[in-house]
């Protein structure tokens, strides 16, 4: 019995170490690797937490606790910084995210959201409320509208949309008056908004790292293209697709050979732009992209199959963008392709001789 009260008065003591956190935030012991407390404590809020539930249970996600969600970075009990790409490692989500949840908005205090390579169609209506928001990477998705509410982000910094399916884009997009990064690339936009060249951006410079501030190749920009996007060294510029670290050539799909299906690449696949001139005489030229060394034969055919010239046998194409180019001098006017295969991946290019 003389050991009693030491013993209340021990756990006691526990008890009063423990975080007392305020009604609307719960308190996590034993966080995942993956959870960075930048200040404050374990105390989370609870509303933030129910965001990383939904989006688990609206994409069927298999996590066994909202905090295993992609890479997280909390600040005094909200969430700071979210990472849920679907890259296939450890920093990421394991499985692709199509819906982002209603209760989105509830994350107001978010400053950087990185959502890559999922097959995200569109934002709720309730993304207006992340006004905290300073970059925001969405690129590689299924993006058909980023909504009116995009203009309420006035402290976006930094906007990548760059390789969705984008017909268009809002004119709330010009009230952005914080954005210094724009990235539109390889979308199906064939307008842009009457006020566009409002916008405070720097057209056709680069940051010390040789990334532009704004770039929109791979467009369908063809007609009444605003003088401050045509005339931008950045007009044909895009970002290769999946280490998004050296520019690539990518004109607008402007021509009548350009078939463009909407689908995204695997990001090891190789790239060929389109053929340009074309038709053309008597030099045609094109751009390959390759994300790693590899070796590439590249045939050209007449309209009949017959191979009539080789630029590539096996021959080695280093990481990174390279200009390809065949002279028909000695050939007659006609149509003829090109194709480019690395032993698993082939790719055709319809071109038109005419002399």
């Amino acid at each position: 019995m003389k050991n009693f009260p030491f013993i209340v008065i021990l756990f006691f003591s526990m008890e009063k170490c423990l975080p007392q956190c305020d009604t609307t935030f719960t308190y996590f012991d034993n966080l995942p690797d993956n959870v960075t407390i930048l200040v404050g404590d374990s105390c989370l809020s609870d509303d933030d937490i129910a965001v990383l539930d939904s989006i688990i249970i609206k994409n069927n996600l298999i996590y066994s606790n909202p905090l295993e969600l992609g890479t997280q970075t909390w600040f005094n009990g909200r969430l700071r910084f979210l990472v849920a790409g679907n890259y296939g490692n450890s920093s990421g989500v394991n499985d692709t995210i199509y819906y982002l949840p209603e209760n989105m908005g509830n994350l107001d205090n978010l400053a950087s959201l990185y959502l890559e390579w999922n097959r995200i169609s569109a934002l709720p209506e309730s993304f207006k409320k992340l006004t905290n928001l300073f970059s925001f990477y969405i690129n590689n998705n299924s993006l058909i509208s980023i909504g009116d509410s995009i203009g309420n982000l006035q402290n976006l910094y930094f906007l990548d949309l760059g390789y969705n399916l984008l017909p268009s884009v809002p004119e709330t997009i010009c009230q952005l008056e914080n954005l210094s990064y724009l990235w539109l690339f390889n979308n199906q936009l064939d307008s842009l908004p009457d006020c566009f060249c409002n916008m405070n951006l720097d057209w056709s410079s680069s940051d010390d790292g040789g990334y532009p501030y704004f770039a929109i190749g791979a467009n369908n920009l063809c007609d009444n293209v605003p003088d401050c996007v045509s005339e931008s060294e950045h007009f044909e510029l895009s970002l290769d697709q999946f280490y998004y670290s050296f520019p690539v050539y990518s004109p607008q799909n402007c021509d009548s050979t350009t078939n463009y299906s909407g689908e995204l690449i695997h990001p090891y696949q190789y790239t060929v732009s389109k053929p340009y001139p074309n038709p053309f005489n008597p030099t045609v030229k094109m751009y390959l992209t390759t994300p790693y060394d590899r070796k590439f034969v590249i045939k050209i055919y007449d309209s009949i199959g017959r191979t009539i010239d080789q630029i590539a046998t096996n021959d080695i194409y280093s990481r990174g963008l390279h200009s390809i180019s065949w002279n028909a001098s000695k050939h007659p006017s006609g149509i003829y392709f090109i194709k480019f295969t690395d032993g698993s991946e082939t790719t055709i290019r319809k071109i038109a001789l005419l002399k």
